[in-house]
Parts: C-alpha cells; structure tokens; sequence
C-alpha cells in the first residue's frame, strides 16, 4: 500500500487536476496529498532508517530543505522561513517516499515506467494542443515572434519548462537503455520515442533542443565512443537548425542577451547576501526585478546562499558518483548497468536544460536523486551492498565544485558580454 501512496503523489504532481477541473480548481491537492501519503507511510511502517543512511543525498535533502526556510531569515520574516518550508515539502516528501517505498526491481521499473506514462500525458497535450489549438486540459499554445509553442499547464505552462520535463525521460526510451530494464525488447521504447521528441520540438524551446542533443551525445557515448558521438551530435544540432527559434541562437538575440542580464543580476544577489542568499522564490521581489534568473544554478546560489548551492550541487554530484559505483560494482544485477546509463543520460539531460531555465527546486531532479538512492538500497537488498559515506575530503570536491561553479558562471557572463 505504501508504494501505491508514491503513485499517487507523483500522478498529481504530473497530471495537475487542481489546475484545469473546475470543482476543485485552486485547491492544495498536492500539498494534502503529499501529508497524507507520509502518514500513511509512517502509520504501515514503511519507515527503515537503513534506507537512508547508505547514501549522504537523504540527509542533504533535510538541510537544504530546512535551509530553503532559513534563507528568508535575514529578511525578518518568519512567515517566510515557515511558508517555503510548507511550500517545498511536497517535493521533500515524495523524495522520501521513493526512497522509502522503492524496495525491489520491480517497483523500481514499475515507478519508471509510471513517470514514462505520466510525461506520456504532457506529451499528448502538447501534441493535441499545436495541432488542435485546444489541448486536453483545455490549455492553449502560445505565440513568440510569430513562432506556435506548445505549453503544459500548471508548473508544466512555459514552453521551456515541458520541453525540460519531457527531454530526461527520453533516456528511458532509447532501445539499448530500454531494453533489458523496462522492457524485453526495444520496440515499446521506440513507439514512446517517437512522440516524446515530436512534443519537445514542438515547445520550440531552445534549450530543450540542446538537452535532447546531449541525451544524444551520451548514448552515443555509451554506444559507439567519444569520436562518434561527437559526429553524431553535430549531426542532429545542424538537422535543429531547421526548427523555427533553434536558428536565432546567437548571445546579441534579444532573448539571449536578456539571460545574460538575469545571470549578471543573480550573481549580484549572491554578493549582497552570500551565506543565506535573498531568500527561496525572492530572486524577483528582493529589488523590484522583473524576471527570475533563466539559470537553475544562479537561482539557488541567488536565492539560498552558498550552503544552498553546496547541498544542490552536493546532491546531484553524490547522485553521479552513486550511480558510477553501482555500474562498475560486479556484483550487481544485470538491469543496474542500463539503469545507471539511463539515469546519468536523464541527469545530464535536465541539467543541458536547466542551465537555461530556473528549475532549482522543482520536482524532476530530485525524483531522480530519490531513485539513484532507491537503486542503491535494492541492489544492497540482494547481497551487493552500495554506501557512499560522506567524509571530509567529500565535503571538499562539492565545495570546490561549488565555486568552480560560481567563478565559472562570472567568467562566463563577462565573456558573453563581451562577444
């Protein structure tokens, strides 16, 4: 029962009724939901504390789930520390649950496919939407520059925003990754494929495009090698050329040049608070600015400080690192190496995307935190135990990886700038 509460949450996370059914319109489903489907668990027993313990991401997920709340401190104003910590809850939890529910391969393939079937039904939206003009949420597309774009609705309304949320589970789909962990064959997976990359070119997003690239480029990698990956690549990107906007990407566009001026203007947030930011979901109304940062990155540093973006960065690295263990460890069952490719080619996907979007704290990345955890804890299940301990010389490669990443971004608005 407990894993049904999982299902459920992430169904409403996806599917969104409270957003286009009118009788429940406006209503916190989620949020009760996402309370109710913790207690539920809690009250079964599905709590293990050993589930949390062989990787540091659970623990980390606490303090940066805490620290979103203490961002606001330096603002005196409490009801900010509580109201973000409610607000990120339902994303906190349903991390906990996959972890805590996730107990055998076979749940694990079940909660992958879930995600595949739910991004199935934002796919159809978009597909129904551009082409209808009526999607079946009653959503309409919107109109850039005179260029169609499909949208989803909820946190799923912004063409770019999709298409990030579609490109990751193509990994999933493609025939070598798919076969042998989500199906016996690759057919079921290239039928999906098909009409996931139809949508995402079909948001017109940018950014999108170049995620699906690099979910090209990895499997390539995986596949045929470096050389001919990078071939391949080159390939799709002068074949993107073709879709309406992928054409303009030149940082004197307008679109373009105004990034640039959001990363310029969060990284000048971070000086004026260093340690706590300006506070999670204040990127706008901390200086009467206009638009969010465009940078998943410089969001979280902007917003929540330097130990903010240490626990960010620090999740997704020991994510990667989880995953590398489990795919060299011989002992491990045969579907870990395709899933551990899928997950790395997911991860790398949504973070091409989110390098152009503020998805710092949204549901998606950490959905695939939570299941690199939940791989670990049933490979452990089945005798090839998997720890990744946090120890000092860990806490020193995320921090080194964290400034590297804030000098990185600097230089890089400054070269921008200047080309």
């Amino acid at each position: 029962m407990s894993f049904f509460f999982t299902l459920l949450l992430t169904a409403l996370i996806y599917i969104r009724p409270q957003e286009y059914v009118e009788a429940i319109k406006g209503w916190p489903l989620v949020d009760y939901t996402a309370a109710a489907c913790l207690a539920g668990v809690f009250l079964e027993g599905g709590f293990a504390a050993a589930k949390l313990k062989r990787s540091p991401v659970p623990a980390m997920l606490l303090f940066f789930w805490i620290w979103i709340g203490l961002s606001w401190l330096p603002n005196g104003w409490l009801g900010g520390v509580t109201g973000k910590f409610i607000a990120f809850s339902p994303v906190a939890i349903n991390c906990y649950l996959i972890i805590l529910t996730i107990d055998s391969f076979a749940k694990l393939k079940t909660y992958i496919w879930t995600l595949v079937l739910l991004c199935s039904f934002l796919v159809a939206e978009a597909m129904v939407q551009f082409y209808t003009g009526v999607g079946l949420t009653g959503s309409t597309g919107i109109q850039q520059k005179g260029v169609d774009q499909a949208i989803g609705v909820g946190i799923f309304a912004d063409p770019n925003d999709l298409a990030l949320n579609i490109v990751p589970l193509t990994a999933f789909l493609l025939p070598a990754f798919h076969r042998g962990l989500m199906s016996r064959g690759w057919l079921p997976g290239v039928v999906l494929l098909a009409p996931f990359v139809n949508a995402i070119i079909l948001t017109r997003s940018r950014g999108g495009l170049l995620g699906l690239a690099s979910v090209a480029w990895m499997y390539l990698r995986s596949r045929a090698g470096m050389i001919i990956a990078g071939v391949g690549v080159a390939m799709v990107l002068a074949l993107m050329t073709a879709v309406p906007r992928f054409e303009s990407i030149d940082t004197q566009e307008s679109s373009a040049r105004a990034r640039l001026d959001h990363w310029a203007y969060g990284l000048s947030l971070f000086k004026s608070s260093p340690i706590f930011g300006v506070g999670q979901g204040n990127f706008i109304d901390a200086g009467s600015y206009t638009h969010t940062a465009h940078n998943s990155f410089i969001l979280v540093l902007a917003e929540t400080g330097f130990v903010g973006a240490f626990l960010w960065v620090g999740m997704i690295f020991c994510s990667f690192k989880q995953l590398r263990a489990m795919r060299l460890d011989d002992r491990a069952p045969p579907w870990v190496e395709n899933f551990c490719h899928s997950m790395e080619t997911a991860l790398v996907g949504w973070m091409t995307c989110a390098f152009f979007l503020s998805q710092s704290f949204k549901p998606l990345l950490f959905m695939f935190m939570a299941m690199a955890v939940a791989a670990m804890n049933v490979v452990s299940n089945i005798g090839a135990e998997q720890i990744v301990a946090w120890d000092g010389k860990l806490a020193l490669i995320i921090a080194g990886l964290t400034v590297f990443m804030i000098i990185f971004m600097h230089l890089a608005v400054r070269f921008l700038f200047n080309m």
